[in-house]
């Protein structure tokens, strides 16, 4: 347009239609240094006119044609003959447009650009660069609007203010003497969701009165939605949400109670069922389009409704896992450039506008808006009510790649075909020293899962898989398989999920405990120790029982599988008997460390720990047993239903809400926790502790500070691993009734 200049200093460039429809342009700039580039080899054609009074000079070359004069100390230049004379000829008579001139004002010096826009002429010049056959109009959002433009690395961005009259019918008139509030409902939507519409305000009835002006057959009702200050859109997909926060829901929520038609219960979140309710398009017609409840649920003082039930789920899953919006990449991105508070409040994948943005705008305009070729960006507008002006905001900005440090993220869920009935764990693919999950299902259905979520193999067995399955290299060739017991069986499997000979053996009466598998050389020479009420069984490598072992009666029931210790080059085979022995022998079956007391074992097992045999009673008094067999007790006074684990060197207890890890101690809320759980991975300690009424499970250092984004949602123990050797952790636990999910933690 204005190809032929030459100028250094700043200018103002004014866009008008002509009276044939076409587009004209006046720039206005100082006269010093003004100059025409010519080229030699194609020189403008020069020459002077007349019109309207005014002499004009006339530059054209090829199809290029404009118009210049000077006037005081600025040059003026027009693709418009008449237009530029009719402009010069009224400037001593013209009155600058006080919005205008007020608008200046506001401008930030050392943009790129700053747009001035009188948005009832504008809607003339958008047809010239876009269909707005059905579009919306500028004259829609404001009267006047004055942007600066920014380009700095990676963004482009339009910023400025918006002035509204009185009696216009503009978009922003919505949000007259009202102020907005902290926007909230991004932490709602699911984080993958492809955009996020919100508009708030300070008070609901000033908002409902706006808005009645412009949507006269709006239903608000004051009594159920008085309350009501920030409303949302989530989009994902074809599915919609409505987002509502409040500062105090009980109408809403009684009246809600009152329609429900059924409720249900889904990861500890009440779920109610309407039907089809149009209570929101009728109460927000100004955002909210054709759209009838079937589900909601209250959160807080927040207030979800959907259309179907699987995406009312999704969402819930979504803010059980702390995998909401607010933590994403697009809303991250996006909300450095944006104020705390908005009065509207757009942000979406760039990738997925045109499912956010199809009902509000015509599929024309947002073709030609991809065409612009924005990849991996984010898109956002924010408006800001602020008295007599609206502060504006929109911009295209390239999303943050960067990783956040000890984030957590959903890797991958996997949904069984039934109920899970066993605590998901991790083993190891010998064949690239991965990390696969086995899991067993209330049908007895045995499960291995990939590393990528992927179900290998589904295996039938006849009974529940007892405690946890080990990892075993019977053939010492590097191939492992799965050693365990069922309530009735001691198996071995190998990776294909085939049963290795001749271990599939099976026991009458009552129920095994886990399999103890012992090495004491690290050797691979395994012993596998089978107990059943007072009977002990072992057996070697060979699926042989081992006649060396005397031990194969105890002299009450035994609690749990034995374990083996080896203190210097002495090994230890502990067992924990229900008359309270504890039982400390050596490789034949026989004493080797005599402990005469009788102990009221609480429902922990026995560990080593600092070349101590430790373990706890009911009244939470821990005992400690040395080699020669001297006890040392530590009156904790913990409850009788505490927790304990323990490896050489560390001991962490879990005692109602407080948790102790070497000695540290980290209070909790108030809940149902399992006992920690000990994990030493990367030369890293990590603890971990699931409060089963709330689904959460937490993971702690062993200074027992809580890790950056824990909990998580879990309602079993988890476990814990590097899954596929990048050096970054992974959790397993359960999701859902039927499904396990596996997170990573960067």
């Amino acid at each position: 347009m204005l190809d032929g200049l030459e100028t250094e200093a700043e200018g103002i460039l004014v866009l008008m239609p002509s009276a044939d429809d076409s587009l004209s342009y006046l720039y206005i700039t100082p006269s010093e240094n003004f100059s025409i580039a010519e080229d030699s080899l194609s020189p403008f054609q020069r020459n002077s006119v007349n019109v309207k009074g005014i002499s004009i000079n006339a530059y054209h070359r090829d199809n290029k044609r404009f118009y210049t004069t000077p006037y005081g100390n600025l040059e003026y230049v027009s693709s418009d003959s008449s237009f530029l004379a009719t402009t010069i000829a009224n400037i001593p008579e013209n009155k600058p447009d006080e919005d205008l001139q007020a608008l200046f004002k506001t401008i930030v010096s050392g943009k790129s650009a700053s747009l001035f826009i009188n948005t009832h002429k504008a809607d003339s010049l958008a047809r010239h660069s876009i269909d707005t056959t059905s579009a919306p109009q500028w004259s829609d959002l404001a009267t006047w609007m004055a942007l600066d433009l920014s380009t700095p690395q990676s963004l482009l961005q339009w910023s400025g203010v918006g002035i509204v009259q009185d009696s216009s019918q503009a978009l922003l008139t919505l949000f007259a003497n009202t102020q907005p509030v902290i926007n909230t409902l991004a932490n709602l939507a699911p984080e993958d969701a492809d955009g996020l519409l919100s508009i708030s305000f300070s008070d609901h009835a000033v908002f409902a009165s706006n808005q009645k002006k412009q949507y006269p057959n709006s239903a608000s009702s004051e009594t159920l939605l008085q309350t009501v200050e920030e409303v949302g859109v989530v989009y994902k997909d074809r599915n919609r949400a409505i987002l509502l926060n409040t500062y105090g829901g009980s109408d809403l929520s009684e009246f809600l109670q009152e329609n429900r038609t059924a409720v249900y219960e889904y990861q500890g979140k009440e779920v109610g069922i309407v039907n089809k309710l149009p209570l929101l398009e009728n109460a927000f017609p100004s955002l909210v389009k054709d759209f009838k409840i079937t589900h909601y649920t209250i959160l807080d003082n927040a207030f979800v409704f959907t259309e179907s039930k699987s995406f009312m789920e999704l969402i819930l899953r979504n803010i059980n896992s702390d995998r909401t919006f607010d933590n994403s990449s697009v809303y991250s991105s996006a909300k450095t450039e944006l104020a705390e508070a908005s009065s509207l409040l757009f942000v979406a994948n760039n990738k997925k506008l045109e499912s956010v943005i199809s009902e509000y705008l015509p599929k024309s305009f947002v073709q030609q808006y991809n065409d612009a070729k924005f990849p991996d960006h984010v898109v956002a507008f924010q408006v800001v009510a602020d008295r007599s002006f609206y502060h504006l905001n929109s911009f295209v900005k390239r999303k943050s790649t960067a990783r956040k440090r000890n984030a957590v993220s959903p890797l991958f869920t996997v949904q069984l075909d039934a109920p899970l009935a066993t605590q998901p764990q991790f083993v190891t693919d010998h064949r690239n020293d991965k990390k696969e999950i086995v899991v067993q299902d209330v049908e007895n259905n045995l499960y291995l899962i990939s590393s990528t979520g992927k179900v290998v193999w589904k295996k039938a067995l006849e009974g529940r898989v007892q405690g946890r399955i080990e990892q075993i290299d019977l053939y010492k060739n590097g191939r492992l398989q799965l050693a365990f017991t069922t309530n009735n069986q001691f198996l071995v499997l190998d990776r294909n999920g085939k049963e290795v000979p001749p271990f599939n053996k099976s026991f009458s009466g009552a129920a095994l405990n886990p399999l103890a598998v012992f090495d004491y050389e690290n050797n691979r020479n395994y012993r596998f120790v089978v107990t059943q009420g007072t009977d002990i069984k072992m057996f070697n490598g060979k699926g042989e029982i081992v006649k060396g072992f005397a031990y194969i009666k105890a002299e009450s029931a035994i609690l749990y599988p034995p374990k083996h210790f080896k203190i210097g080059s002495r090994d230890y085979v502990v067992f924990m008997l229900t008359d309270g022995s504890l039982k400390i022998l050596n490789r034949t079956g026989s004493t080797r460390v005599s402990v005469p007391e009788k102990i009221e074992f609480s429902e922990n097992e026995v560990y080593l720990n600092n070349n101590r045999f430790i373990v706890t009673d009911k009244t939470g008094t821990l005992f400690a047993v040395d080699s020669k067999g001297k006890i040392t007790k530590t009156r904790f006074n913990l409850n009788e239903d505490h927790g304990i684990d323990a490896t050489s060197k560390t001991l962490s207890l879990m005692n109602d809400n407080e948790l102790s890890i070497k000695g540290n101690k980290a209070s909790l809320d108030l809940g149902v926790y399992t006992r920690p759980r000990i994990f030493y991975i990367y030369d890293k300690i990590y603890v971990s502790v699931t409060d089963i009424q709330t689904q959460r499970a937490y993971l702690f250092d062993s200074n027992a500070i809580l890790f950056p984004n824990f909990p998580v949602y879990s309602s079993s123990p988890i476990d814990l691993t590097d899954l596929d050797n990048d050096r970054s952790i992974e959790i397993v636990g359960k999701f859902e009734e039927n499904s396990l999910i596996v997170y990573t933690i960067n």
